[in-house]
């Protein structure tokens, strides 16, 4: 198996402040969240690469095919997950062998991926980049729109019950870095209700 990095952008930063600041206020509504559906054996090889020391995050149990969520994945090389930690921080990864370029593990509360805008940090124009980021409720066909051309694929999504009524989208989709300079507007739009602003400037 091809290497991967445990690296963490400044997003993961973001959302990890962020969790910090729900444990003390809502610790007591911390609970263990079961996801109804685990993923298939197809995705054992991810589990096997998230699973290698120094891979993630110190606060990330190493995942299993009963916690792991797949959002996308070609299969062999590329892959978004998400595992819960419980029902108030999650694991999420966005994983690359290909080329040995590896991939991208971050920790963070769940909250925190509703509000945070995911950010790349350091790959070179023209890469393709995968993140994956939360809205709250159930929300279905999110599209990316602004400059679609930097569009890799539709937007992958799945909503998860964290319990009392409190529902979660996972959401993962992919661009082509800018060039160096170059601002991409970009917003994923739910069918109703506000747009997230995910632009970036290369």
């Amino acid at each position: 198996m091809n290497r991967m990095t445990g690296a963490l952008g400044a997003a993961v930063l973001l959302v990890a402040a962020t969790a910090c600041s729900l444990i003390g206020s809502g610790g007591s509504d911390r609970h263990k969240v079961t996801l109804p559906e685990p993923a298939p054996p197809s995705a054992q090889w991810i589990v096997d690469g998230l699973s290698r020391e120094g891979v993630r995050p110190e606060q990330c149990p190493a995942p299993t095919l009963s916690t792991l969520a797949v959002l996308d994945t070609d299969g062999r090389t590329r892959a978004e997950v998400f595992w819960l930690i419980d029902s108030i921080d999650a694991c999420w990864a966005a994983v690359d062998l290909a080329d040995n370029a590896g991939g991208t593990v971050g920790f963070g509360s769940i909250e925190g991926m509703t509000v945070g805008q995911p950010v790349p940090s350091g790959p070179p124009p023209g890469t393709e980049w995968y993140a994956v980021t939360a809205f709250h409720g159930r929300v279905a066909d999110i599209r990316a729109t602004g400059a679609t051309d930097h569009v890799l694929g539709p937007v992958h999504s799945r909503t998860v019950d964290l319990g009392g009524g409190k529902l979660v989208t996972f959401v993962s989709y992919g661009i082509r870095i800018p060039e160096q300079g170059e601002i991409l507007t970009l917003y994923l739009c739910p069918p109703a209700g506000d747009c997230r602003d995910v632009s970036m400037t290369g």
